[in-house]
């Protein structure tokens, strides 16, 4: 890839890395790695926020006078962008760090702050089942034409047409004005609940561009690639793309374009995560990494230059099980799962810089597990964090009907317990996270062997429900996982691998009451719905506590490992935030901190 073209008021500066990098990456040799693993397939991000009628106004941290450095900040990755678009209706070709660098968000949240900061929006206003929001009046596309809501219409009817999570909450929509437009839910809707949707949509549909597929079928749009006439509503404007990279120049049209001050962004493909990681090592030819796994012995060569950013990733290891199987499907088989395995002792294994066991499997993510379940936690069992419970588990598997000959479990027609354990392929940390579960679990005396498949194998064998039980990431991802519902209700529904694991959600079950006292009955689904429809906090941790508890005797998933992503700078042509700056916090670096002008290049020689 060349460098950018001079301009006259520009800085010039060629450096070392710049030199090396476009040589190319070839040769770099392979480490142990882990691919992807913050489950951003995630990808969704959102998170918490006031439950006010109105949220902050966004930051304008524009500075006048910002000269424009002639640089090229390199971002690695696995991906082939040949095969890759920036359409985001295109699910299995849309290339979502693109998408953050071309397309402005609707929200922003910040793990830093726990709230939410307006950005493409000027304005969002809740009043019982109307949502009101208004544009910013200084947002346009690249081509100089502002963005309105002429745009937002073709993008919600197409949201409408595909499925968007949107539509999972409105009754309908309406345009009020160029800049304002109203969505009218159907139920009145916790206002966090679109924030977190909010937070993952993007001013991504200009009309001129999309509105000829409002009248298809939505396989057309689906099936569109776009990569050509490009229209760009962010800091970054396309410019070309090749098999090695995919270029994007700053965006002169954008509202807050003078905090950028360098001139082109690569988003660079490398072999994999072990070559990122000898990248790194090598310190010179590579500027950041949005989402790598690095193991700490790994993290120990990396030079002085390179800089660790860690966030919650409300994400992690898990186990799903085929709850139409004759074993895994009953209850008593599951809870003895959950107290045979040590949790500490799989963090341990896979990577304790930045894991840590589910203090109580109950659906929550590990990290807000106290604050919602309060002096309430005391009554969910452990099932044993640090420890493996065999006495217990072999308890449970004899009152199932099981027993135990020639150290495994059988049924009564003498079959053994078990079978294939499926782990996606060139997931290191999540490879070795599975041998020590397979280790306990038949050391315990279950009877399973390893089937290590590609993750495109891997999702569709869940999908198809061709499995016992497996690994599976047990939370959505990204902060709206920070929310109970989202984490519950996916844990109950998996549409992530279209409900392959056959839990009845909508159904009546009977169940131990909460503290061990009596029995309580719930539909899971609708209660988990009803969180949805609360008004504030205070009114969720009813719902919350009684979903929780449900999960947490029924195991639809068992919650094992919760994580922090990593991502990774450089800090030797780049002035990056302080290490406590929110934009630190706001997925996925490094693109909100050049957006917000809190990354940037030097203007040294």
């Amino acid at each position: 890839m060349s460098e950018p073209s001079d301009r006259g008021e520009y800085e010039q500066r060629i450096s070392r890395r710049t030199l090396l990098a476009a040589a190319g990456v070839s040769g770099v040799s392979a480490l142990a790695g882990c691919s992807g693993g913050d489950g951003d397939s995630a990808t969704n991000e959102s998170g918490g926020g006031t439950d006010g009628e109105s949220t902050e106004e966004g930051s304008d941290t524009a500075t006048e006078g910002t000269s424009v450095v002639s640089r090229t900040y390199r971002n690695g990755m696995s991906q082939n962008p040949v095969d890759l678009n920036v359409n985001s209706y295109n699910p299995q070709n849309f290339l979502e760090l693109a998408g953050r660098l071309l397309h402005e968000r609707f929200v922003a949240y910040s793990f830093a702050t726990d709230e939410f900061q307006l950005v493409a929006l000027d304005d969002l206003q809740f009043d019982g089942t109307t949502v009101t929001l208004t544009l910013r009046d200084d947002l346009t596309w690249d081509n100089g034409e502002d963005v309105t809501t002429e745009d937002i219409e073709v993008q919600m009817d197409l949201l409408e047409k595909t499925s968007g999570s949107i539509w999972g909450y409105l009754e309908d929509y309406e345009i009020v004005d160029e800049k304002t437009f109203e969505f009218h839910l159907q139920k009145e809707t916790n206002p966090r609940i679109i924030k977190y949707t909010l937070n993952n949509m993007r001013v991504d549909t200009p009309a001129e561009i999309f509105e000829e597929y409002v009248d298809e079928d939505a396989a057309e749009v689906q099936g569109f690639a776009w990569e050509d006439d490009v229209i760009a509503s962010g800091p970054w404007s396309h410019a070309e793309k090749s098999r090695q990279a995919w270029e994007f120049e700053r965006n002169e049209e954008f509202y807050a374009a003078e905090n950028v001050n360098f001139d082109t962004f690569l988003l660079e493909k490398y072999g994999g995560n072990q070559s990122l990681q000898q990248a790194l090592i090598s310190g010179d030819s590579i500027d950041g990494v949005t989402s790598l796994f690095v193991p700490p012995n790994i993290v120990e060569e990396l030079p002085d230059n390179v800089v660790e950013n860690r966030m919650p990733s409300k994400w992690g290891y898990g186990i799903i099980f085929n709850h139409d199987d004759e074993h895994f499907g009953q209850r008593p088989v599951r809870q003895a799962v959950a107290h045979l395995l040590n949790r500490q002792q799989i963090v341990d294994n896979g990577g304790p810089r930045t894991k840590f066991p589910a203090e109580v499997p109950c659906g929550i993510a590990p990290k807000d597990q106290e604050s919602w379940l309060g002096d309430a936690m005391d009554d969910f069992e452990t099932y044993g964090v640090d420890e493996s419970r065999t006495e217990r588990a072999a308890e449970l598997m004899r009152e199932a009907g099981y027993s135990k000959s020639d150290g495994t479990w059988q049924d009564d027609s003498g079959s053994a317990v078990g079978g294939e354990y499926l782990s996606p392929a060139g997931w290191s940390d999540w490879t070795t996270m599975t041998n020590t579960t397979v280790s306990q679990l038949n050391d315990f005396g279950f009877d399973f062997s390893i089937s290590t498949v590609p993750t495109n194998d891997w999702f569709t064998r869940y999908s198809e429900s061709d499995f016992k039980m497996g690994s599976m990431y047990w939370l959505p991802g990204g902060a709206r996982s920070a929310f109970p519902y989202f984490p519950l209700r996916y844990q109950l529904t998996n549409t992530h691998v279209g409900g392959g694991h056959n839990y009845e959600a909508d159904t009546e079950y009977t169940i131990t009451g909460m503290g061990g006292d009596g029995e309580m009955t719930i539909n899971p689904l609708e209660t988990v719905n009803s969180i949805a429809r609360t008004a504030s906090d205070e009114a969720a941790v009813e719902p919350v506590r009684r979903a929780a508890w449900h999960n947490h005797i029924e195991l639809p998933m068992l919650s094992v490992v919760g994580t922090n992503g990593q991502q990774w700078f450089t800090n030797d042509e780049w002035d990056l935030p302080a290490e406590d700056d929110p934009s630190r916090k706001v997925p996925r670096p490094p693109m909100w901190p050049i957006h917000e002008g809190k990354l940037t290049a030097t203007e040294s020689e």
